[in-house]
C-alpha cells in the first residue's frame, strides 16, 4: 500500500484526532463556559445589586459594562491565546516523542495530510466552543432585558476578530512546536516568539535612548505587532467604544487588524508546513529540531537579556560603567543557561564559548563606539546659514518658546495652530510605537509653530549650541541629574530636511532663559503666537468669554460677554495692545485680568469655566490670555461690558492675608495680617499688589521670575481671606525682607 493510494482520508485522521483529544474539547467548553456566558452573568447579577435600573444613567452604566464584556470581551480574548497556547502544543506533541514519532511517520499518510490533520483539530477544539458560547452570553443579555445590546453586525466583526486573533496565537504555537524537539523547551521557544522581538526592539530602543540621549524619538513603546500576543490582545480595544452610531468608522478600525493576523496567520503556518516537511525523525528529543537556529536564536536571546539587565541596572545606580559591566554578567549567565537548555546537561556551560568570545568582543567595540559617540551625533548642529525656520519646546516653561498660556498637558507643553491634531498623533505614537510615516506627520503639524525671524533663529540656535555643548561631556547623567530638564529643538534647512534634537541643562540656566524671552518678546512671535493673537485670528469660533480678576478665583464665580460683536471688539483691541507689551513691561508687572475664551465646541460652550486649574486640551476651543494694567483701552472696553467692574484684589473685601515663607533649612515662618489692625493693614496694603492667586500663575510671563540680575528671589505662599469667607490661595515673587 503506497502513501498516494491511501484510504486514510484527511477528514477520517481529523476525526481520529478530535477523538484522541477529547479531554482537550472539554477544557476548552468548560474555560469558555466560565468566562463567557457565567462571567456574563455574574456581571450583570453584581451590577443589578447596586444599579436602579428605572434610572436611565445607571441603566446606561450597565448596558455599557455589558457592551464590553460581550464585544472587547478581553477575558474572553485571553483565554483564546491561552488556548492558542495550550492547543498548539498538544496537537505536535507526538514530533517531542521518538515512538509517536515513529508510528505517525510510519502510517500510509503524507505529513502534510498530518500536519493538515493536527492544525484542524486544534482549531475545532476552540472554535465551535467558541461560538457556542457567544451565542449563550447574548441569550444571557436578553434574558436579562438587555436585547438592545445585542447587535449582528457588531457581534460577527467582534467574534472575528478574536478568532483571527486566535489564530495567530496558534500558529506562532505551532511554529515553535515543530522548530523544537522537546515539549518543555518548545513552551519556552513558544514564548520567546510571542514576546521576545518586541522586548528585545524595547530592549535596544532604550539602550539608543540612553546612549544617545538626544534622539527625539527615543523611548518610544515599540509596535505592538511585535508581539503576535500583545497584538491580539490589543486588536480588540476599538471593540468596547458604543458603536450604535459609528459602526462603519469602527468596522474599518477593526478590519485592518483583523486581515494582518489572518495574513500573518497564513504565513506563518505555511512556514511551519515547510519546516515539517523537511524534518529529520532522528531530529526527536532534541531541544531545536533544526541545529542550524541554535547560534543565532542562542546569540538573539544573550542579547535581549543582556541589554534588558543593563538598561535595568543603568536606571537603578546611573552609571555607564556599573551598566556596561551587568550587561556582560547578564551575556554570560543567559549564554550558560541556553547551551544547558540545549544539550540538556549541565557539562556543556560553556560549550560554543569562542564563538561568544567573539561575539562579545564586537558588541563590546560597536558599544563602546556609541558610548564615546564617535560619529558627534549628540552634539553636532547643522550651519547657521542653513536654518529657514526654527522652535523650541520645553517641559520648564521659562525656556518655552512657544504660548506656554495655552495648553498644558502632563508637564509637557503643546503650542501651534494645529494643536489637537499633533497632540493626537503624539499621544498615538507614544502608545503604539511611531513609524516613519507617522514622523513625518508629526513634523509636518509641528512645523505650524516654527518661527523664521532671524532675532528668534539666532536665540534659538544659540540655545542649540549650548545643549550641543554640554552633550561633548559625560552624558551618563544628563537626563537623570536634579532640577535637569529637557528642550526640544527643531530646525527646517534650506534643503527641506529636518533637523530635531533634545537637549537638556539645569533649570537655573540664566543664558536659556534669556534666550526663550528673547524669542517670546520678537515681533514674529507677538503678532502670530501669543494667546491674544490666536485667540484674534480664531474669533469667528468663539461663543463666549469669561472675565475674572483675583477675588472671582476665589468664589469661582466670572463675569461673561456672549456678544460676538463685543467679544470681537475685545479681541481686536487686545491684540494691538499687547503689541506694546514689552519684556522690561512684564519683567516688574503681573497681569491683573484674565480672560477666558471659549470656543464653539460643546464641552467649552456649555461649561462652567470659572476653575482656571482646569485647561483645555484643544487649543482652538478654550484659551485663557493675560490682561495688564497698562492694556487701559482694553481695561475700558471690558469696564463697559461689565456691572461692578474690577481688577486684581479690592481691598475693602479682604478681611486677613496669611503670609508663609521657608528658610533655607526649610523651617516654616507664619505671619497673620488682618484688616482690623491698623498697623496690620498697611502691611497689608504693602503687600497686595504683588500677590497673585495660583491660578493665575501660568498667565505670568516667565520673565517675571527672573527680575533680578541674580534669578533669586524669595517666594511666600499667601492665602487671602475675603470677609464672605471666601478664600484664595496665592504667590507672591517678590523678596519677603524687601517687603518687610
Amino acid at each position: 500500500m503506497t502513501r498516494k493510494n491511501s484510504s486514510c482520508k484527511t477528514r477520517t485522521l481529523v476525526w481520529k484526532c478530535c477523538g484522541r483529544n477529547a479531554a482537550l474539547f472539554t477544557l476548552s467548553l468548560i474555560l469558555q463556559l466560565v468566562v463567557m456566558p457565567v462571567g456574563m452573568i455574574l456581571s450583570i447579577q453584581g451590577q443589578l445589586q447596586n444599579m436602579d435600573l428605572s434610572n436611565i444613567e445607571e441603566r446606561n452604566a450597565v448596558w455599557e459594562q455589558i457592551h464590553g464584556l460581550l464585544y472587547e470581551g478581553q477575558m474572553g480574548m485571553l483565554v483564546l491565546a491561552g488556548l492558542a497556547i495550550l492547543c498548539g502544543i498538544a496537537m505536535f506533541r507526538y514530533l517531542h516523542v521518538k515512538q509517536q514519532t515513529d508510528f505517525f511517520h510510519a502510517l500510509p499518510v503524507t505529513r502534510g495530510q498530518l500536519f493538515a490533520s493536527h492544525v484542524l483539530t486544534g482549531v475545532l477544539a476552540v472554535v465551535p466552543a467558541y461560538i457556542l458560547c457567544m451565542a449563550l452570553s447574548c441569550g444571557v443579555c436578553v434574558a436579562y432585558g438587555f436585547a438592545d445590546v445585542v447587535q449582528m453586525d457588531v457581534l460577527l466583526l467582534s467574534m472575528a476578530v478574536h478568532l483571527a486573533g486566535f489564530l495567530l496565537v496558534y500558529a506562532v504555537t505551532v511554529l515553535a512546536a515543530i522548530c523544537c524537539g522537546n515539549t518543555l523547551v518548545s513552551l519556552l521557544v513558544c514564548g520567546w516568539f510571542q514576546f521576545g522581538l518586541w522586548v528585545g526592539c524595547e530592549a535596544v530602543d532604550a539602550l539608543i535612548y540612553v546612549l544617545y540621549p538626544a534622539r527625539v524619538y527615543g523611548n518610544a513603546s515599540m509596535p505592538v505587532w511585535l508581539s503576535p500576543f500583545l497584538w491580539t490582545m490589543s486588536a480588540v480595544n476599538p471593540l468596547a467604544d458604543d458603536w450604535s452610531e459609528k459602526t462603519v468608522h469602527y468596522f474599518y478600525d477593526c478590519l485592518p487588524g483583523m486581515l494582518l493576523s489572518l495574513a500573518a496567520a497564513a504565513v506563518i503556518l505555511a512556514l511551519a508546513y515547510w519546516l515539517n516537511h523537511i524534518r529529520k525523525s532522528e531530529h526527536t528529543g532534541l531541544s531545536l529540531a533544526f541545529p542550524k537556529l541554535e547560534q543565532p536564536l542562542k546569540l538573539y536571546i544573550v542579547s535581549t537579556v543582556a541589554i534588558s539587565c543593563g538598561i535595568i541596572i543603568q536606571s537603578t545606580v546611573i552609571s555607564w560603567t556599573v551598566m556596561f559591566f551587568s550587561m556582560a554578567v547578564a551575556a554570560l549567565i543567559t549564554a550558560c543557561v541556553v547551551e544547558i537548555v540545549y544539550h540538556q546537561d549541565f557539562g556543556s556551560l560553556f560549550y560554543r564559548w569562542k564563538s561568544l568570545l567573539m561575539y562579545g568582543v564586537l558588541c563590546a567595540v560597536v558599544l563602546g563606539c556609541m558610548a564615546k559617540d564617535i560619529t558627534g551625533w549628540n552634539s553636532s548642529l547643522p550651519e547657521r546659514d542653513a536654518i529657514v525656520s526654527a522652535g523650541i519646546s520645553s517641559d520648564l516653561e521659562e525656556w518655552d518658546y512657544m504660548p506656554h498660556e495655552a495648553m498644558t498637558e502632563d508637564d509637557i507643553i503643546y503650542s501651534g495652530r494645529d494643536t489637537m491634531y499633533y497632540l493626537l498623533h503624539y499621544l498615538y505614537d507614544d502608545l503604539s510605537g511611531m513609524e516613519e510615516e507617522n514622523k513625518e506627520n508629526y513634523i509636518d503639524y509641528w512645523d505650524g509653530s516654527l518661527l523664521e525671524s532671524q532675532e528668534a533663529l539666532d536665540a534659538m540656535y544659540q540655545s542649540a549650541s549650548i545643549g550641543a555643548e554640554a552633550m561633548k561631556g559625560d552624558r551618563s547623567r544628563l537626563q537623570t541629574a536634579p532640577e535637569q530638564w529637557g528642550y526640544t529643538v527643531t530646525f527646517i534647512l534650506k534643503n527641506g530636511k529636518t533637523f530635531r534634537r533634545q537637549y537638556y541643562m539645569p533649570s537655573d540656566s540664566e543664558e536659556l532663559a534669556q534666550y526663550g524671552a528673547a524669542v517670546r518678546f520678537s515681533e514674529e512671535y507677538q503678532k502670530a503666537y501669543t494667546p491674544a493673537a490666536f485667540a484674534r485670528a480664531n474669533r469667528d469660533r468663539v461663543s463666549r468669554m469669561m472675565v475674572m480678576n483675583y477675588g472671582d478665583v476665589a468664589r469661582y464665580s466670572a463675569d461673561e460677554i456672549k456678544n460676538p460683536r463685543t467679544i470681537s471688539d475685545i479681541l481686536d483691541t487686545l491684540y494691538e495692545e499687547s503689541q506694546e507689551l514689552t519684556q522690561e513691561y512684564c519683567t516688574e508687572h503681573m497681569p491683573v485680568l484674565a480672560l477666558r475664551v471659549a470656543g464653539q465646541e460643546e464641552t467649552w460652550a456649555q461649561s462652567d469655566l470659572t476653575d482656571l486649574s482646569m485647561r483645555g486640551r484643544d487649543l482652538d476651543d478654550l484659551i485663557d490670555i493675560p490682561v495688564y494694567a497698562c492694556e487701559t483701552d482694553t481695561l475700558e472696553l471690558l469696564k463697559e461690558n461689565i456691572t461692578d467692574f474690577h481688577t486684581g484684589f479690592i481691598t475693602e473685601e479682604i478681611a486677613q492675608m496669611e503670609i508663609r515663607t521657608y528658610t533655607e533649612d526649610y523651617h516654616e515662618k507664619k505671619v497673620t495680617l488682618r484688616a482690623t489692625e491698623p498697623t496690620e493693614a498697611k502691611t497689608m496694603q504693602k503687600w497686595l499688589p504683588y500677590v497673585i492667586p495660583q491660578e493665575f500663575d501660568v498667565l505670568i510671563d516667565p520673565v517675571y521670575y527672573h527680575r533680578k540680575s541674580d534669578h533669586e528671589y524669595v517666594e511666600a505662599y499667601v492665602a487671602v481671606r475675603m470677609k464672605d469667607g471666601a478664600e484664595a490661595d496665592c504667590y507672591c515673587y517678590r523678596n519677603v525682607e524687601e517687603m518687610g
